[in-house]
């Protein structure tokens, strides 16, 4: 079974002028063309204005597709009240399976003390979060190590594994902390061949970063798997297995 970790839902509560989504049908029906069974699914509008909002829209969306989506919510650490309230009513009435944040979208650090009330809520769920990384001054590698040495019992995916520029600080990471694991969108394939020599394939997971990219995404982001020559167990580990562990599907 192939999952991708990182799909954005372009909800009506996003209103973004400078960047366009695809409609989930579209989505799916890419999706398919790929080979992907299941997709974790988080907003976009949820890192700018009403997450809240957002939150219900992503399960709404969910609902409609539940053998296929795996939705994730979005929470903003500056309203640390609601976000703590958000965090309990996403796992226990929406249904919701992790969260997404953003450091430099949302306008926060994600190595502060402003991260700290959350995380000990989320830790008691059990729920993977996935942070945007690579984009300084706020989403660098090192600083998710901090968070994730902190808390040790949150299991943290590093979306783009540092991108072009910090992924080999974010192998760093992953090797200092193991309940860090490393997402394949936004980099080339080097590095995800180096991660693998470096921390084993059982830290890596696929993601696609959809609909950015375009037509055809998926298909790109999973061709740098697989042109990589790897065995069959360690691809196969990327491309499914271990998210399946992490989001507990067994």
């Amino acid at each position: 079974m192939i999952i991708d970790a990182h799909c954005h839902y372009f909800t009506k509560n996003a209103k973004l002028d400078f960047v366009q989504g695809s409609s989930i049908e579209d989505h799916i029906k890419d999706c398919d063309l790929a080979g992907i069974d299941k997709f974790v699914l988080f907003t976009i509008g949820g890192l700018f204005r009403d997450f809240i909002e957002s939150n219900d829209e992503i399960a709404a969306v969910a609902n409609k597709f539940p053998s296929r989506i795996i939705p994730f919510g979005t929470i903003n650490p500056w309203y640390e009240e609601e976000s703590l309230e958000e965090i309990n009513r996403c796992i226990k009435v929406l249904k919701l399976k992790g969260f997404k944040l953003h450091p430099w979208m949302t306008g926060f650090p994600i190595n502060s003390d402003l991260m700290d009330t959350m995380m000990r809520e989320i830790s008691r769920f059990d729920v993977p979060v996935i942070i945007h990384s690579g984009t300084p001054p706020w989403s660098e590698p090192l600083q998710i190590a901090e968070l994730a040495y902190r808390f040790p019992k949150v299991k943290f995916i590093m979306a783009h594994m540092g991108i072009t520029d910090l992924w080999k600080e974010a192998i760093d990471a992953a090797r200092m902390c193991s309940n860090i694991w490393l997402e394949t969108s936004g980099v080339p394939s080097l590095p995800i061949k180096t991660a693998v020599e470096e921390i084993g394939s059982d830290r890596i997971v696929f993601g696609s970063d959809s609909p950015y990219g375009g037509k055809g995404g998926h298909i790109f982001q999973l061709n740098k798997v697989r042109f990589l020559g790897l065995k069959e167990e360690d691809e196969g580990r990327i491309l499914g297995k271990n998210l399946s562990k992490i989001l507990n599907l067994d």
